[in-house]
């Protein structure tokens, strides 16, 4: 009696071990998809969220469009946009995509052709 006791204790035992073992493997799917697909997305949408509250007159922009224009005047869910002088279109502020910074670096004002990697420089430096 006492050894179908411990048996069955132990058989018990066995099975809340099983039933973990087998809700282990889902949770770490859980927890993988949630790193991997929605920690991501809620950053992205942060981001993205704060660029729409820096819009403000003058910024140039892109839309998610791809056209790029200028914003004229902005307002609570939507932005108006110059995209030529003198066109604008008026649009939701979850159509810019992203707003364009001008680059730091000066701009490289050498020809083309005068470049040392294009392809035609082979022949100038023979010296012939």
């Amino acid at each position: 009696m006492l050894a179908q006791t411990i048996l069955a204790q132990g058989g018990a035992a066995a099975q809340d071990g099983g039933l973990l073992g087998m809700l282990l493997p889902f949770v770490l799917i859980a927890l993988v998809f949630w790193l991997l697909i929605l920690r991501p997305q809620q950053k992205r949408r942060q981001q993205e969220t704060k660029m729409q509250s820096d819009l403000q007159p003058g910024v140039e922009v892109l839309t998610k469009a791809g056209f790029f224009a200028t914003v004229v005047e902005v307002r609570d869910t939507e932005v108006e946009l110059e995209v030529s002088p003198g066109t604008r279109i008026r649009m939701l502020k979850a159509g810019v995509g992203d707003i364009v910074r001008p680059n730091e670096a000066p701009a490289d004002d050498t020809p083309v052709e005068d470049r040392p990697d294009f392809p035609g420089n082979d022949d100038k430096n023979d010296g012939k």
